[in-house]
């Protein structure tokens, strides 16, 4: 089992196939998540996207690139992966505190990582 694990070996060659991390840090999650209903079968939302709920496991209000937030506006925190929505639907877990790689996590306007800025930190790769 030399081999086991994060690679795949042809031959002599052993190719490396690891884990790209996008969250340096999960301090806080959202209790119950949220979720994301059946009539947006066949979105994928990717890790890092920006959500917004009213309740524990509440239907999610998505903010994306271009979503602006208004002073006062609230953003509950952003998906911890990547969300493909089914037939039923899906749900999403949602960190409210923790450090992310902005250049590998969904892109957000200026507004909505302002309104996560005292609990997301955004750290952005040289």
């Amino acid at each position: 089992m030399k081999h086991y694990g994060n690679s795949f070996v042809g031959g002599r060659e052993a190719i490396d196939a690891g884990k790209v991390p996008v969250w340096l840090s999960v301090d806080e999650q959202f209790p119950a998540g949220c979720t994301f209903p059946a009539s947006d079968k066949g979105k994928t939302y990717p890790i890092g996207t920006a959500v917004y709920v009213t309740t524990m496991g509440g239907q999610a209000t998505v903010y994306n690139e271009s979503s602006a937030v208004s002073d006062g506006a609230t953003v509950t925190g952003l998906l911890l992966e990547d969300v493909v929505v089914g037939e039923n639907g899906a749900t999403g877990t949602i960190v409210t505190k923790g450090q992310i790689l902005a250049s590998r996590a969904a892109k957000l306007s200026a507004s909505v990582e302002g309104a996560l800025a005292n609990r997301i930190t955004f750290v952005k790769e040289a």
